[in-house]
């Protein structure tokens, strides 16, 4: 991947592909499995959510903003397990509290069994 590290990239699970898409300037530039997120922002566009509700079928409107950068090897003071569902909720949310979550300190994506796991993370 070509990524300029000094500039945000979104991250959003690729539905078709069962991977994680990196977009920056606009532009997909690469695919993977796994990768961690500096000064995570949890963005839901409301007119792609209303969209999908609307048409019943999904697009790229959420996704994980901030900076690609190696998660240092750091004790965990919290870290938490977020999701979106687009039917279901208008921001990402903290899996089994549903409470809605808008940042945090790093975001670490990983795709296990063919399936998004986003763990927010602070330290």
């Amino acid at each position: 991947m070509q990524i300029d590290p000094n500039r945000k990239v979104d991250v959003y699970f690729n539905l078709h592909k069962k991977t994680w898409s990196v977009r920056q300037g606009g532009k997909v530039v690469g695919h993977t499995d796994q990768i961690s997120i500096k000064n995570a922002q949890y963005i839901v566009s409301k007119k792609g959510n209303e969209r999908v509700r609307r048409e019943k079928k999904k697009n790229v409107h959420a996704y994980v903003r901030g900076y690609v950068e190696t998660l240092p090897y750091i004790m965990a003071d919290d870290i938490k397990l977020v999701s979106y569902n687009p039917y279901k909720n208008n921001s990402f949310v903290v899996r089994n509290t549903d409470d809605s979550i808008c940042s945090s300190p790093w975001a670490c994506c990983e795709v296990i069994n063919k399936k998004p796991l986003v763990e927010a993370i602070w330290y």
